[in-house]
């Protein structure tokens, strides 16, 4: 990735740590935000700390993604995943708040959120454990505990009471919750029993772009409606971006296909979004649809790009 936004400060951030992990550092910006699991063994190693430590360390570079013209409050948080295509292998994966002007709060990503879709966008099959800059709101605890697992979730804070790292069982940050279960849905977010849904276009196409976001409403995530929806946007260089409902429980967390694909954008190219030439949503229209909101989104972040829309079955 090339990109003024971040590698500046990347590289000064860069400068924190020891020569001997940089290299494996510098894949991260490369990588969409991530640090794979071999690059994560070899600074562990090299650096004789724990994941736990190498989250906390890599939180003020997750902070450089971040996109907050509204509120100027910057949250960056770090996600530690249990990776499909690895034997045990565990990946980090950075997320950082995103806020969109002339837009509804409601539509703001939280950093943790933006993590977590990072990770599951990127294959990651389980969250063990989540470090945030600042104690993570309601609304991204009742987030994390869509999680398949999420009950032996590890939150960790960083700098709180006293400059005091922290750390909590997210069961113990969200008590007597309301999730899955209380809707008779299971399993959860990333739960590794999950099928793709069986769905097809209404309209045949061989747009590999619309075939592109098709493949992401199979995968994604609507176990209370029904929604399934996908989304695939392009930037000016050519890169295209594919992003997957994610429902919650409490409805109100949850966010739409365009909102992942951002992330997913965000993550690897920061400020991306004002690139956008070219979107598509495909969806499995039920009681709800992703259409109006997307785009509501899309005229803020690109607003010459028209949603292309097609209806899956």
């Amino acid at each position: 990735m090339q990109n003024n936004k971040i590698d500046s400060p990347f590289y000064q951030f860069l400068e924190t740590f020891p020569p001997a992990v940089r290299q494996d550092l510098q894949t991260i910006p490369q990588t969409g935000g991530m640090l794979a699991p071999e690059q994560c063994v070899a600074v562990m190693t090299t650096l004789k700390i724990s994941a736990e430590d190498l989250m906390l360390r890599l939180l003020p570079m997750a902070k450089l993604y971040c996109a907050t013209t509204i509120s100027g409050f910057q949250v960056g948080a770090v996600a530690k995943a249990r990776m499909s295509d690895t034997a045990g292998g565990m990946a980090l994966f950075l997320g950082a708040n995103i806020e969109f002007p002339t837009q509804a709060l409601t539509q703001t990503i939280h950093a943790e959120q933006s993590a977590i879709i990072n990770a599951w966008l990127q294959g990651a099959t389980q969250i063990d454990g989540i470090a945030v800059t600042v104690a993570p709101c309601g609304c991204c605890r009742q987030f994390l505990y869509e999680l398949e697992g999420s009950q032996g979730l590890k939150v960790i804070l960083s700098n709180q009471i006293g400059g005091k790292t922290m750390q909590h069982n997210l069961s113990d940050l969200l008590p007597a919750a309301f999730g899955p279960h209380g809707l008779g849905s299971a399993p959860g977010l990333m739960a590794s029993a999950a099928q793709p849904a069986d769905l097809s276009l209404k309209l045949s196409s061989n747009d590999p772009f619309v075939l592109e976001a098709m493949a992401a409403t199979k995968q994604s995530y609507a176990p209370y409606s029904q929604n399934f929806a996908g989304c695939a946007i392009t930037t000016g260089d050519g890169k295209m971006y594919a992003g997957r409902y994610a429902e919650n429980a409490a409805f109100n967390p949850s966010l739409s296909a365009l909102h992942t694909a951002i992330i997913r954008m965000t993550m690897d190219q920061p400020g991306a979004e004002t690139n956008i030439n070219r979107a598509v949503l495909v969806e499995r229209p039920t009681a709800i649809s992703q259409r109006a909101v997307c785009e509501l989104l899309l005229q803020t972040v690109a607003p010459n790009v028209h949603l292309e829309y097609f209806e899956a079955v």
